[in-house]
């Protein structure tokens, strides 16, 4: 399990972060169907592998097969859950869109770069700031 979904993971297990939320359950992303040509497999969303059709395709599965997370879409739309993940696109850098993941209503714990190639979009790399003998990407330069 990588770093970046140790730390996903701790999030969603503590709910520490999430502010309270309503009673009735979040909405969820459906699951990720590749796009055209693309597999469904972990890999999916890794360098080499096959894109998905929309960022939140990406995201969902990428944090899906690395920690079993729950991905509910984009920070605007989600609602207050401590057992959930949103993300927040937060810079285009590097031929790419960063996106900031964490509980709805909650900090930013960490940080995706997804490409969109030919065969769609994919989770290329991602960062948790502050991780122990983890050295920053040049792709996080700028993003405060």
């Amino acid at each position: 399990m990588s770093r970046f979904c140790r730390i996903v993971a701790a999030v969603l297990v503590s709910g520490a972060l999430a502010a309270c939320g309503p009673d009735r359950p979040p909405e969820t992303v459906t699951g990720p169907t590749p796009a055209a040509g693309g597999t469904t497999t972990p890999e999916a969303s890794s360098p080499g592998g096959g894109g998905f059709a929309s960022v939140d395709q990406a995201v969902a599965r990428h944090l899906s097969a690395a920690s079993g997370a729950r991905y509910v879409g984009q920070c605007a739309q989600a609602k207050p859950d401590p057992d959930a993940v949103c993300a927040i696109k937060v810079a285009t850098v590097d031929g790419g869109d960063v996106y900031g993941v964490g509980a709805p209503s909650s900090e930013v714990v960490g940080f995706l770069l997804l490409r969109e190639g030919p065969d769609g979009w994919r989770v290329v790399d991602d960062h948790v700031p502050g991780e122990p003998d983890a050295s920053t990407p040049a792709w996080m330069a700028g993003i405060d």
